[in-house]
């Protein structure tokens, strides 16, 4: 069943594989999707999407976008359509999903991979994904992380330098320092397939990181903290 769509602009659904269907060859050869991979979340497709903007994004777990569209319209029936073209290999597609059934068919040159109804559910995008479909650094969170960890490491320096505290405490902040701005670079890098250019994304952080340094410490350890989960998220 869909849920969670009324009102919202900016949409993510979560789509299931029923089946994949091989076109190209006599008679077409239907191979079904094992329920034990069906039960498994990381083998949704999961899209984004925005009809206001017109703009699809199908996002990987690793925080591309896999393929988009800049064409999305919905019909009277409220199916969203769209020209779709592949990151990695510019491969044209087709997807067709209809959020009042729950099902989907995306289909490249002689391949279709489908979602039978009730196969996606529909809820509001969260902020990574509005920041994909809206090509905004200052929306993506690992920007964000990048700039307040690189505060955080240069409070660190700081207190290494410190001429007052003993030698193995100086040693051990430069070190921390160290690895958390090796963290915040990596981030940084972990951007640069995800649709912006390297100078918006280095502005980005930068802004973030200045404007982290002015926040109070409870909004520095929210800032921080939100940074830790999704670095937990990553490790997962």
């Amino acid at each position: 069943m869909i849920s969670g769509a009324a009102g919202a602009e900016t949409l993510q659904a979560r789509c299931k594989v029923d089946r994949t269907i091989d076109m190209s060859v006599s008679p077409q050869k239907v191979e079904p999707q094992p329920e034990t991979i069906r039960d498994r979340s990381e083998f949704d497709w999961v899209f984004a999407y925005d009809l206001e903007l017109g703009r699809l994004c199908q996002v990987a777990m690793e925080g591309i976008c896999l393929m988009t569209s800049d064409d999305v319209t919905a019909n009277a029936a409220g199916d969203i359509k769209g020209t779709t073209t592949a990151f990695s290999s510019g491969e044209i597609g087709n997807l067709i999903l209809s959020p009042s059934r729950g099902n989907w068919v995306y289909q490249s040159k002689l391949k279709q991979t489908l979602g039978k109804a009730g196969d996606c559910t529909v809820t509001p995008a969260d902020r990574q994904q509005v920041a994909l479909l809206f090509r905004d650094p200052a929306r993506d969170i690992d920007l964000l992380c990048a700039g307040r960890l690189s505060t955080e490491a240069q409070i660190l320096q700081s207190l290494g330098r410190d001429p007052t505290g003993g030698e193995a405490y100086r040693a051990e902040k430069l070190s921390q320092a160290q690895n958390i701005m090796a963290i915040a670079v990596s981030l940084l890098d972990r951007t640069g397939n995800r649709g912006y250019g390297r100078d918006e994304s280095v502005l980005a952080a930068q802004t973030e990181s200045q404007a982290y340094a002015q926040r109070s410490d409870g909004e520095r350890q929210r800032d921080f903290a939100e940074c830790a989960a999704r670095l937990q998220e990553m490790s997962q």
